[in-house]
């Protein structure tokens, strides 16, 4: 019997994670996870194309959750729209999950969800799943060990080996080092962050950092975090108890993760330790810290509010500081920069990795620790996911280095094929890609998005035309502009672009088989290339009498 790994998101990217594996009885589902865009074309979130997973509904058995991140849960409203089928996972990712299934509107009381514990073993169809105990950033981040028909399978989600985290559970070192002497055929390890040889501090290393910044600090602390970092606030709410300090919430995302966290009892703040936001002016300068979200200085978060001065609650001063407990996500320096640089001119003190090196750590595995998971796992096979190409082929190195006999690299949509008389090799390749959803929670098509695309690089042109019943021109023509330079707003250009409009019809009025469209799309192009230089794209509407 052959087993199949179907990777759908999460292989030659960053997020976006899920991956499937089947054999002839059943298909289990590994995460379902969103990704952000990087380009503002009005699109909220990208999920996987499920459309595989659709043509063998019958045969998905559930969907198994390796921790509570977006990237690993916020597509599963998504999917779950096709799928009528149960989903497991730790109590957190369990909470982020139907957070986000109520959101879009499935009801509470019709989910099937299954809370699974570190350790405990869960039948799902015809597979069998350990969870086991590592650390991240997040609480209850979890390992699977999957007995397969061709055996044991190890999927490590996302990982570290942080011996003293917040939270108090390290990874189950123990039992993956068991499991390891038992026999792991095949290991699928997390490579986001191989490139990097040994992964920097620890999340209490962190506290102790941003203890003594707000310790040292005369005035308000804002520490930019990002939101799910539910280790960093059990470390807060230490450090705010012994600094004398109260907390205020900026921004609906760490609103959620606190209130996820403390409902599952994760999250153990006394209960005058919190502020609400329209108080914080209540609050001695000197006796508050502020936790902020928009670290990667994403449009109308908390902190580009905070630094351009518009903040409803709060306006920042002279003496106040200011902590990015967090990394720059690739393709995001020029904005955190400019950011930086504004909370700057507002006469701040910033204290970031640059100059504060241990105010953050990573969530995931630097080199050496993936190194340890291959050790302890001893796997006959390997797979590395989560990550670009560049990751997963460096990964796929190191397996080799330790002496892993096969390690096979792959991107989405290339399914791999696994039998312990067999090894690796490439299957068949299956539908993949990525839906993006709008910010009013409808897919957009690949056209509208290039339509989007093209907008925004050369800007709009409308040319209203009134026709009588002949098909002549009834009045002269409005034009309008969006995003046009020299174009916009200037009635002397937009007239004169009326007058080449009107001309132009002029010219060919009687003519058989003239498009006007077309004509009024030369003349308009025509003469703004000669204002402005610039191409628009035209629209023209043709008003005819409507025929009674």
């Amino acid at each position: 019997m052959t087993l199949r790994i179907v990777p759908l998101g999460g292989l030659g990217e960053i997020g976006m994670n899920c991956l499937a594996i089947e054999q002839p009885d059943g298909i289990l589902v590994v995460d379902a996870g969103i990704t952000f865009p990087h380009q503002d074309l009005g699109v909220d979130v990208y999920h996987p194309d499920f459309s595989w997973l659709d043509q063998h509904a019958d045969r998905v058995v559930g969907v198994f959750l390796t921790h509570g991140h977006e990237d690993h849960v916020g597509a599963l409203p998504y999917l779950l729209e096709h799928l009528d089928v149960p989903v497991f996972g730790p109590p957190h990712a369990l909470a982020m999950a139907k957070r986000r299934l109520v959101e879009h509107d499935f009801a509470s009381h019709d989910l099937d969800l299954h809370e699974v514990r570190a350790g405990s073993l869960t039948r799902v169809g015809p597979f069998e799943v350990e969870a086991i105990r590592v650390s991240h950033s997040i609480v209850e981040a979890s390992a699977l060990c999957i007995e397969t028909a061709e055996g044991f399978v190890v999927h490590t989600g996302d990982f570290t080996f942080d011996d003293a985290p917040p939270d108090g559970e390290p990874a189950d070192v123990a039992r993956l080092e068991a499991i390891g002497s038992r026999g792991v055929e095949l290991l699928l390890s997390d490579s986001t962050n191989v490139d990097t040889p040994e992964r920097a501090g620890s999340e209490r290393g962190v506290g102790a950092a941003l203890e003594r910044i707000v310790s040292q600090a005369p005035a308000r602390v804002v520490i930019a975090l990002f939101a799910s970092n539910v280790q960093r606030l059990i470390s807060l709410g230490g450090i705010a108890a012994r600094t004398g300090r109260r907390i205020a919430l900026l921004g609906r995302s760490l609103t959620t993760q606190r209130e996820i966290a403390s409902a599952i009892g994760r999250l153990k703040w006394p209960s005058n330790l919190l502020v609400a936001p329209e108080e914080i002016k209540n609050v001695p300068r000197d006796q508050l810290i502020l936790l902020a979200g928009g670290t990667q200085a994403e449009p109308n978060s908390a902190m580009s509010r905070l630094a351009s001065g518009a903040h409803p609650h709060l306006t920042l001063d002279s003496g106040d500081s200011v902590v990015f407990s967090s990394r720059v996500i690739p393709g995001n320096e020029r904005a955190v920069l400019a950011l930086m640089n504004d909370l700057l001119r507002r006469g701040l003190t910033l204290h970031t990795r640059a100059t504060d090196p241990d105010v953050h750590t990573s969530g995931h595995a630097g080199r050496s620790e993936q190194r340890r998971m291959i050790e302890l796992t001893a796997p006959r096979a390997f797979v590395p996911v989560h990550g670009t190409l560049s990751h997963l082929l460096r990964h796929a190195e190191l397996a080799r280095e330790i002496g892993v006999g096969e390690a096979l690299v792959v991107e989405n949509g290339q399914s791999v094929r696994f039998s312990r008389q067999q090894g690796l090799s490439r299957g068949e390749r299956v539908a993949c890609g990525r839906i993006a959803v709008g910010q009013g929670g409808e897919p957009l098509s690949v056209e509208t998005l290039e339509l989007r695309a093209e907008l925004g690089r050369r800007g709009l042109v409308c040319v209203s035309l009134r026709l009588d019943e002949s098909g002549e021109v009834r009045d002269s023509p409005l034009v309008a502009s969006r995003g046009v330079p020299l174009m916009d707003g200037d009635e002397a250009a937009l007239r004169s672009v009326a007058r080449d409009v009107t001309a132009a019809l002029a010219r060919v009025r009687g003519w058989r088989g003239v498009d006007l469209e077309d004509e009024v799309r030369r003349a308009v192009r025509r003469r703004v290339a000669a204002i402005s230089g610039a191409r628009p794209v035209v629209e023209v509407l043709l008003q005819r009498p409507s025929r009674s």
